[in-house]
């Protein structure tokens, strides 16, 4: 589910920057920064990267159970799908023979974000399913936090915006136990 958010982001913001900013074929892509050895990421010279620096469990949407129909007269319980925020750092990684680029081109990621923060299934079909909306909004971070997340990533500081991607979904339709339905109500009077 989170491939498919970060594939549907990174697909819409090269196609718009390279129809409406007439920049280089695909200048945004998802990936590291650096390996997991401490070694620089390939290919990601002069380029827009989106990284996830971090996710939460987004706790204000908690149902306490989830009910689908199940087979004859039955109600499935599933449970509760869980809803993760995904936090990006978008980084401007360019040479410093390119250090005006890197902000233009990280301006037009976030003016394109600024008119488009809000994705749903039904403006943009080409969401993958089970995906049907992302929210993306700037996400403040003190000076003091931001030179910590770039210590922690291993790499030196380059231009950069940190979002708040949510909602993610996370849902396994397993039922874990069948309940028969209600269908209708009987009432017995007694007459004294």
């Amino acid at each position: 589910m989170i491939a498919k958010a970060l594939i549907f982001l990174t697909t819409f913001l090269n196609k718009q920057l390279n129809n409406s900013y007439d920049l280089m074929n695909n200048p945004v892509m998802a990936s590291s920064l650096i390996n997991p050895d401490g070694s620089i990421t390939e290919n990601i010279g002069n380029k827009i990267v989106i990284s996830v620096i971090n996710m939460e469990h987004e706790t204000y949407m908690n149902p306490n159970e989830v009910y689908k129909r199940g087979t004859g007269s039955t109600l499935g319980q599933v449970t509760p799908p869980i809803y993760l925020n995904i936090y990006l750092m978008i980084s401007a990684n360019y040479n410093s023979d390119n250090y005006l680029e890197a902000f233009k081109n990280l301006s037009a990621v976030i003016s394109v974000l600024q008119s488009n923060p809000y994705f749903t299934k039904k403006k943009h079909p080409e969401m993958a399913d089970p995906l049907t909306k992302l929210t993306m909004e700037i996400f403040n971070v003190p000076l003091t936090e931001l030179s910590h997340i770039w210590s922690g990533i291993g790499a030196k500081y380059v231009p950069s915006l940190v979002y708040k991607m949510r909602m993610i979904t996370i849902q396994e339709d397993k039922v874990t136990r069948e309940i028969p339905m209600i269908t209708g109500l009987e009432t017995k009077f007694r007459s004294e």
